[in-house]
């Protein structure tokens, strides 16, 4: 299996594609290991939409794939392009913005579907966003770790609020505490933590790599996460250790007052049992430990092998 990946470069597009690809070629390797299987990722950041609109990939020397996955707005039009162009299926890991039917597949999360709304036919849903996180059973889990987000457009940023209950979660924990940034946590913040919390170690964003994260959830017997940062909230739940969610207050709309995507996201976790909030962890000082760990990139990988036998040939 030959799997292309179009890219605009962003990690959080990047680890949904590649954990997607993983999965299918895991299973492509143990089902046919006389045959060559890979993934080639193309970027096609920085092109125009006309040039992506027209795109078929004359300046690669890649084996013709089978199957182009991409994720990321600026994605779709070139993957659509390539993948007529080369006669293959397409698939777009999100809620495309383009119609429904002008992909083979939309690996899309549930709470990108709206309320009482019907998927479609080519639609196959989620929890969350798919990731390439795996749990690690085997290694020493060591300390606690927090992943800070930022404001976005559905979350105020009020760092005392954050303060608050990071000063009550370092207070009832008994390991020891990790805590990184993201883009868009505001670069005071670190200050303010290492200044209100001085036993909790931070790393701020700028000092870490691409794997950190995934390194640091191996070691992690527990996490908590920012309510604005979907992602990572579905990459910890991945690793299979129990997770929390830190509380922010969202912003209303003076003309609308319903959850928003994220929100309904993380209300469905804890609904399901997943993952607990702040408030409702402070209780009784306890998270719900996974029965199942999520692990979405396999569960969409055996749907499309289901739904599409071709991509392994007999």
């Amino acid at each position: 299996m030959i799997i292309y990946i179009i890219s605009d470069g962003k990690h959080d597009h990047l680890t949904q594609t590649r954990g997607l690809a993983d999965a299918l070629l895991e299973r492509a390797r143990k089902a046919c290991p006389e045959m060559q299987h890979s993934c080639h990722e193309i970027s096609v950041a920085g092109k125009s939409w006309f040039a992506k609109l027209f795109y078929k990939g004359k300046d690669l020397e890649l084996p013709r794939p089978h199957l182009i996955l991409c994720a990321g707005h600026s994605t779709h039009l070139a993957a659509l392009s390539l993948a007529r162009h080369l006669r293959c299926l397409c698939m777009v890991c999100m809620r495309p913005s383009l119609p429904l039917s002008m992909f083979d597949l939309c690996i899309t999360p549930r709470h990108d579907v709206p309320e009482n709304g019907v998927p479609a036919s080519n639609v196959f849903l989620t929890n969350g966003s798919i990731n390439n996180i795996k749990p690690h059973p085997e290694k020493e889990k060591k300390y606690t770790l927090v992943l800070i987000g930022g404001p976005n457009k559905e979350f105020k940023w009020e760092a005392e609020h954050i303060l608050t209950q990071l000063r009550t979660i370092a207070s009832k924990s008994s390991r020891p505490i990790l805590l990184t940034t993201s883009r868009r946590t505001p670069s005071d913040f670190v200050d303010d933590v290492t200044s209100a919390c001085p036993n909790i170690r931070v790393e701020a964003f700028e000092q870490t790599g691409d794997t950190w994260v995934a390194d640091q959830l191996a070691s992690a017997a527990e996490v908590w996460v920012t309510q604005d940062s979907g992602t990572m909230v579905y990459e910890a739940l991945s690793s299979g250790s129990p997770v929390g969610i830190i509380e922010m207050p969202r912003k209303r709309p003076p003309h609308k007052n319903k959850q928003s995507r994220i929100e309904r996201g993380i209300n469905m976790l804890i609904a399901d049992g997943g993952t607990n909030s702040f408030t409702e962890w402070a209780k009784t000082n306890t998270l719900p430990h996974p029965e199942n760990v999520i692990d979405e990139a396999a569960r969409a990988a055996d749907y499309i092998l289901s739904k599409f036998p071709d991509l392994l040939p007999n």
